[in-house]
């Protein structure tokens, strides 16, 4: 103590500049520390995911001898910066989980530029084509190649109240055709008080189409691109597929009220403003964990197919898997993607807790799919997605994936603004019309991602 109290700056500034120097050396060990980079990064955006795989990746850590580092990040962040860093060839994760619709982000310009792994080829060579839903494979595919792993298939059911539908004396087993389900809805969407304003509905339908018309054109067998990539809404049958979506949320017999997302869905739903809600695998478990309350009273139905005997299902998002060309271990990142995506042991109780339909079919016989689900009056609803899912339509991507997407809607909205002030006349001419210059605006912009894919701007 002699020492501090002969430093002649006094015993305050000593000891504030023993903390500095402490601080600074656990500064430096701490950052060695960390320069050992983790063998594998992988980033997802989903809460329920980075969950699941927090849970997993120590086992494979321990079976590998490696450690593996699992990052979150918010994706409307994470789609630009991965991007980004791609293109500037800095550091990025190994894997990285993407949402539908963004392999175009990702594909842009000429193949040899993707800072992807080709997937096509580890894929056929493990079997793995064979055994997951082949219509998943469209959302990551391009030019004809296999980019990121599918992890789920999404196919669509419609959730309804039960107690209120039985109560009317609908049997919604007859519900097998759209023409049946409106024909039904026309007779149940009404004024219950004489008020002048509808009170019960019979389906949750976007006024502006959105995803809502494009679950319903993926059905009918519709595409906003074909499998080349190439603009593919522009036909006849969208054009009718639009004026029956405008007649059941517009004019004197629409069947269809927009609930929102959320607490208004939630109250639409308890309330029995409407009967009848679009229900992917995924939402089927959001309605159970945000309207506790209609537990026992509510059910599920496929989808009213649009001929007798047709598809009774549809799609509505999804998830996949990229590994990144920059990856120091594209061999061990292959062997995590496949234990994380189609590893049996984990599927089953990873169902459980959301619902999620996994891609690969050999775990639909799981014990866990069969379980019946109490919010749903029982239903084994696992077995009901996995009876559904082969019939799950393709859905293509392209570079001009967003533009393509907001062409379509903007072609809709405008019909339906034809609609609201005109009536049916001229109605039809009017989509058709609209249709084809949305189509053109987009063709324009798919022309110049090709001179860019042959490398030659």
């Amino acid at each position: 103590m002699r020492f501090v109290s002969n430093f002649p700056y006094g015993r305050a500034p000593f000891w504030l500049l023993v903390i500095a120097v402490v601080a600074v050396g656990l500064r430096v060990v701490t950052a060695r520390r960390h320069e050992a980079r983790p063998d594998l990064v992988i980033v997802t955006h989903t809460e329920a995911q980075f969950d699941a795989y927090r849970k997993a990746i120590p086992r494979f850590e321990r079976e590998h001898g490696v450690k593996v580092q699992l990052q979150f990040a918010n994706w409307a962040s994470l789609q630009a910066r991965l991007q980004n860093a791609i293109l500037a060839g800095t550091e990025v994760p190994d894997l990285s989980e993407v949402f539908a619709g963004s392999l175009g982000f990702f594909t842009r310009g000429p193949a040899e530029d993707f800072g992807l792994l080709d997937l096509t080829d580890r894929m056929r060579a493990d079997g793995l084509d064979k055994r997951l839903v082949e219509s998943r494979l469209s959302l990551w595919s391009t030019r004809g190649r296999v980019y990121a792993l599918p992890h789920d298939v999404h196919p669509v059911m419609l959730a309804y109240r039960r107690d209120l539908v039985e109560a009317l004396g609908i049997d919604v087993s007859k519900l097998d055709t759209w023409e049946k389900f409106v024909e039904v809805g026309r007779q149940v969407s009404r004024d219950l008080d004489g008020d002048g304003i509808i009170d019960r509905y019979m389906l949750d339908m976007r006024y502006d189409g959105n995803w809502a018309l494009q679950v319903l054109m993926f059905q009918r067998g519709g595409q906003v691109f074909d499998p080349q990539g190439e603009v593919a809404f522009a036909t006849e049958d969208n054009a009718q597929l639009i004026r029956w979506y405008i007649e059941q949320t517009r004019g004197p017999h629409k069947i269809g009220y927009e609930c929102g997302w959320g607490q208004p869905v939630v109250k639409a739903m308890t309330d029995g403003l409407v009967l009848f809600h679009w229900a992917p695998d995924w939402r089927s478990w959001v309605f159970a964990d945000e309207a506790p309350a209609l537990s026992g009273k509510m059910a599920l139905m496929p989808l009213p197919a649009w001929t007798r005997g047709g598809r009774r299902t549809s799609t509505w998002g999804g998830t996949g898997l990229m590994i990144m060309k920059q990856t120091r271990h594209p061999d061990l990142a292959w062997e995590l993607a496949k234990y994380l995506y189609f590893d049996t042991t984990q599927l089953g109780e990873r169902f459980l807790a959301t619902n999620i339909l996994p891609a690969l079919k050999d775990a639909w016989n799981l014990p866990e799919f069969a379980t019946p689900f109490p919010y749903y009056s029982n239903q084994r609803v696992g077995q009901m997605y996995a009876e559904l899912a082969p019939e799950a339509p393709p859905v293509y991507s392209s570079p001009v994936d967003d533009a393509g997407r907001l062409a379509l809607d903007r072609a809709y909205n405008r019909s339906a603004q034809y609609y609201s002030e005109k009536g049916e006349a001229g109605l039809l001419e009017k989509i058709r019309a609209e249709l084809a210059e949305a189509a053109e605006s987009v063709r324009r912009l798919a022309r110049r991602e090709k001179i860019l894919a042959k490398g030659k701007l």
